[in-house]
């Protein structure tokens, strides 16, 4: 009986090594862009870092989430830094690991100044307007092309930085820009917290396909986890979205399942 013991804690303490071994402490960062991903450490550090969270921790993962600006996060995620990205579409970082099912859809909006009777209708509906848009964000193949040509000009002022949001914000403010384009739930998610609401209007979807709008979080190609951990967060999403946990999480940020 005894021997048979002895058995049973030499089999559990060998398991409860092999998963302490298996565990794994990752980093993850992307530029603040709320309500995907908010402000490290606060009591709503945006959805997608939650779903991280939850997901990679049931598998006996920890999540750490690091903000700083979208260029350095991508770039020393390749690195092997971090683990990987938040919030990137395919086309941003095409070497990255991605999971088969996206954790979120963006819908890129242009944004005026109230009163501001400009709408986008095409492309050619920028000539003549001064436009912001935050470095290495992407905007889809057209809008592209429109910032390759006219990059470094009045007319596509590009921002990096922690506060690029922030900053194109206040210039569109003050008329240093004329229109904005940002993510739809990004934008009023920053604007209301600015109680600043009342001084915009969107002037249009930015036409892009549907398809090219998933995001996800990207895993990096330098750390040889990075299928499996795309894996266990592909599979937790769908867990999610069927015992209703995707649904309660979102609700904490005034959101619905991005596929209803």
């Amino acid at each position: 009986m005894k021997e048979l013991w002895m058995m049973s804690l030499a089999i559990c303490l060998s398991f409860s090594s092999l998963i302490s071994a298996q565990a794994n402490e990752l980093i993850l960062a992307a530029d603040e862009w709320c309500p995907y991903n908010c402000e490290p450490g606060s009591e709503r550090q945006g959805y997608m870092v939650d779903l991280a969270v939850d997901i990679l921790g049931e598998a006996g993962h920890t999540v750490k989430y690091r903000a700083l600006n979208w260029s350095r996060s991508i770039e020393w995620a390749r690195e092997g830094k971090f683990h990987g990205i938040i919030g990137a579409s395919k086309q941003e970082a095409p070497d990255f690991i991605y999971p088969e099912e996206p954790q979120g859809i963006a819908e890129n909006h242009f944004w005026v100044l109230k009163g501001d009777p400009w709408r986008f209708n095409g492309i050619n509906s920028l000539e003549g307007r001064w436009l912001g848009i935050i470095q290495d964000y992407d905007y889809g193949k057209a809008l592209s092309d429109f910032i390759k040509t006219h990059g470094g000009t009045l007319k596509a002022q590009e921002r990096a930085g922690d506060d690029a949001l922030d900053v194109l914000i206040k210039k569109l403010i003050h008329g240093r820009i004329n229109v904005l384009n940002e993510d739809k739930n990004v934008f009023l998610y920053k604007i209301n917290s600015m109680n600043k609401k009342e001084l915009f209007a969107d002037a249009g979807y930015d036409m892009t396909p549907l398809q090219t709008n998933y995001i996800y979080i990207a895993f990096s190609p330098h750390h040889k986890e990075a299928i499996t951990y795309a894996k266990l967060l592909n599979d937790g999403i769908k867990r999610y979205r069927k015992n209703g946990k995707l649904n309660r999480i979102l609700s904490r940020y005034g959101l619905t399942d991005w596929k209803k």
